[in-house]
Parts: C-alpha cells; structure tokens; sequence
C-alpha cells in the first residue's frame, strides 16, 4: 500500500510562504527583523550636518530675535557705560524692538547736537555691548529735562523686612514650640 502526504492545511501554507519570502528578501539584501538596524543618518537638503535640541533653540532665538528686547532693555540701563561722555547731559529714554530705535533726550541744544554727530559711534558701541545688531537708528529727542534715575539703576535692589513687635526668645516663643523644646529635653537631645 502506497503513503499518502498529507495536504498543508492553512496555517501550514502561511507558514511556507513566510519562510520562502524571508529567504527572497535575503538573497535581494533586505533587512530581516533580526539583523541589526544601520543607524540613520539625516542630511539636510542644504547639506549641513544634524543640529542637537541647544543648538535649535539657540538658533531659533537668534533668528526671531527674540533676545533682542532683553538686549535693549539692558542697554537703557547701561546707558552710563555705553556713553559716558554723553550720560550726564544725554538719557537713554527707550528702545523700540521693533524698529531697532534707541531714543535719547539731551538736556541742551548742544548735546543734541553732541548726540546727533556722535549716532553712528552709539550704535556701534550699542551693538558691540548687546552682541547683537539690535540698534539701527538712534532718535534725537528735543532737549527737556532729564528723567530720574530709575530704581532698576539702585545699587542695592534687595532690601530687607525688618520684623515689627518684640523679639521672641524661648520663654516667650509659642506653646508648641515649647512642648516641642521640652520634649528633646526629655529625650536628652537638648
């Protein structure tokens, strides 16, 4: 009497085609899912190298701008360093983000004058000092009075609370801070 093979059932023939397209996709190079992955490599379609997360954020920063404002807030309070031959008669009243403009208010048509010849050294030393270009233009206001020394330019900022009422010692601290006292006495922790 003759065997009979058995016929593959469903499962059986899945199992033969996966096996056959897995030894195809090795003999054409594919990867299989046991062999180890190449590490990827992204390339930039201007051809520069990939940037890390600092860098990104560095760059987006410079690129909107966004240290400006802090740049020319800081060079209003600078002003002093900034310009000193200027600073007693000339003030740095504002800086405008938006059009690069620092706006100075002299004291006397002469300064203004003073000011008005000596914009592009301002601007100049303006942008060296904010490491940015973030100064374009220097306005010259009509000479009036110079503004107060803001409380930004105070040399001591940090002031500190005096406590109101009587100083509390031990025997007149509150009832559990006593209990508590008392208690690391027992203990011998006192």
């Amino acid at each position: 009497m003759k065997s009979q093979t058995p016929q593959p059932s469903g499962v059986d023939l899945a199992r033969v085609a996966l096996r056959a397209a897995r030894e195809a996709a090795k003999r054409n190079g594919a990867r299989t899912a046991k062999s180890k992955p190449r590490p990827a490599r992204t390339v930039r379609r201007d051809g520069r190298a990939p940037m890390g997360l600092g860098e990104a954020f560095t760059a987006l920063m410079a690129e909107r701008g966004w240290d400006i404002p802090t740049s020319g807030a800081s060079l209003c309070e600078r002003w002093a360093a900034l310009a000193p031959d200027l600073a007693e008669h000339v003030a740095a009243v504002s800086y405008d983000t938006e059009h690069g403009e620092l706006t100075l208010r002299p004291d006397s048509t002469t300064w203004a004058t003073k000011a008005r010849l000596e914009a592009s050294r301002i601007v100049a030393d303006a942008n060296r000092s904010a490491r940015t270009d973030a100064v374009r233009t220097v306005r010259v206001l009509s000479p009036g009075p110079l503004p107060a020394p803001s409380a930004a330019a105070d040399p001591d900022p940090v002031r500190i609370p005096v406590p109101q009422g009587p100083v509390r010692t031990r025997e007149t601290a509150a009832a559990g801070y006593r209990r508590e006292r008392a208690s690391l006495v027992v203990r011998g922790a006192a």
